[in-house]
């Protein structure tokens, strides 16, 4: 199905038998043995395309718009015409990496040569804008927008990216039949190869192995503090110690209540908002009877130490990365764990010249990131650490919306998404955070209050079957 020109399925000549539904539905089948899955249905969901597919094995992400006319077609039918040309600027309207791949499925044509000489992979581009003009001439009724001169330029790329099939009913039937014979990529053979894998590694491996969690257990200085203040709201502490180093805390918006692990003495600044002496708690207590609060008091106080280690925080999507600070360079590399360099941020170029930049200029950069939670649970603190891709810009602004999923979707395969993999960057991301020497801005005091173990590790009596590298994930068959 890579291939974009007119094929006639076993000739050009055709009888005109069967309804538009019947029709379709030979449509449907024949592209399900070449692995597409059909996500949209005009006759279901009133759509303009009369259907709408992916392929995840060919194309992951890509769409793919089918028209199916269950007729002798000729290009000079006005009606076709103007839905050829809806096709064409729905195509155009979208940027190069996101357009759709469009296939007409057609009974018969009349005077084939003249469709050869528009959607051959080689088309004619004289012949494509006689067809233009005579578009723009002949059916345009009062208020159509005419093809404009830069579309029908456009519109010569379309036609040659685009995918004519010529067969009746019976026809595509008879090739549905062959292909399933043979090719693995059909619906039916690859659900059945699938049902056999599920079969297969539905029960572990009854064989001993470590469980290793993504939490590890932290170490909280034993008291925490608490004072009133006299400030309005926790802007105005922010404004008016500008400049000078402020604890972390938190603020108790109806109680004007500040809380920290760090004392409220002449020592820290924010006693110039104090309303009354501190009270001191014990940690212990404050983990047992109020886990929430506790988690978003110690959440605090850990991103100082991480801002401290260079690491800039999205707050929005909740994760940590490191910056590309020097932009002339194509990787940002960090010691790890037993002293070996582990890149966490790369930069990729673009690889010829095009509207976006030109060969050789960043494209965007792939930061190795990580999610960072801080539960409580059974009355102990634990840090809970994910990795996760993050892609920027420049080195620094997030890429988000529609452009990171695709991103997400490339990476996001058995080849990247390794259990070793996933283990190596968590080391990585505890050794980095917690236990290097390495500061970009000068250690706290205080940083040695909290101690980190090591990832929980639990030892089972069975062991996971990992997948295969090439193995297609479920999710890709959604094709949203």
């Amino acid at each position: 199905m890579n291939s974009v020109t007119i094929h006639f399925l076993y000739g050009r000549r055709e009888s005109l038998t069967g309804k538009s539904e019947a029709y379709k539905k030979s449509v449907r089948a024949y592209l399900e043995s070449f692995g597409y899955s059909q996500i949209t249905d005009s006759s279901v969901e009133g759509t303009f395309e009369d259907m709408l597919f992916c392929n995840p094995t060919i194309a992951p992400g890509k769409k793919f718009l089918v028209e199916v006319k269950a007729e002798d077609l000729s290009l000079s039918s006005c009606k076709f015409a103007k839905e050829l040309t809806r096709y064409f600027r729905l195509w155009h309207a979208k940027e190069p990496n996101e357009r759709f791949n469009f296939h007409l499925f057609v009974q018969a044509v009349k005077k084939p040569d003249e469709w050869e000489a528009i959607f051959s992979e080689n088309n004619q581009s004289l012949a494509v804008r006689r067809w233009c003009n005579w578009y723009n001439t002949k059916c345009l009724k009062e208020n159509d927008i005419p093809l404009s001169d830069q579309e029908i330029v456009d519109i010569v790329k379309f036609f040659s990216e685009s995918t004519v099939t010529v067969a009746n009913s019976q026809r595509l039937e008879t090739a549905v039949c062959e292909k399933e014979s043979k090719s693995a990529l059909s619906i039916s053979k690859m659900a059945q190869s699938l049902l056999n894998i599920v079969e297969k590694r539905r029960a572990p491996t009854m064989k001993k192995s470590n469980l290793v969690m993504n939490i590890l257990p932290i170490s909280l200085p034993p008291h925490y503090y608490t004072c009133q203040s006299s400030a309005e709201s926790k802007t105005d502490i922010y404004e008016g110690l500008k400049g000078k180093l402020i604890p972390p805390f938190i603020w108790r918006t109806k109680s004007r209540l500040m809380m920290s692990f760090m004392r409220f003495d002449q020592e820290s600044p924010l006693t110039e908002y104090a309303a009354g002496l501190e009270t001191t708690l014990k940690t212990r207590d404050f983990q047992s009877e109020n886990p929430p609060l506790c988690s978003e008091l110690v959440n605090v106080h850990l991103r100082r130490i991480i801002w401290n280690r260079g690491v800039y925080r999205d707050s929005k999507a909740g994760i940590f990365y490191f910056p590309m600070l020097d932009k002339s360079k194509t990787k940002r590399i960090v010691i790890g764990p037993n002293k070996k360099p582990r890149w966490v941020v790369r930069k990729l170029v673009h690889l010829e010249d095009s509207q976006y930049g030109k060969k050789g200029e960043p494209n965007f950069f792939f930061h190795r990131a990580i999610e960072l939670e801080t539960p409580t649970y059974w009355g102990n603190s634990y840090v809970e650490l994910t990795p996760r891709k993050y892609y920027t810009f420049d080195g620094e602004t997030a890429i988000d919306g529609e452009t990171r999923k695709k991103l997400d979707a490339k990476f996001r395969n058995p080849q990247f998404d390794r259990c070793k993999t996933r283990l190596g960057l968590m080391r990585l991301w505890r050794y980095v955070l917690f236990e290097s020497k390495e500061y970009a801005i000068k250690p706290e005091k205080w940083f040695d209050n909290f101690r980190f173990g090591h990832f929980i590790k639990e030892v089972v009596d069975w062991s996971p079957k990992v997948i295969d590298r090439d193995q297609t994930r479920l999710w890709d068959f959604g094709g949203k």
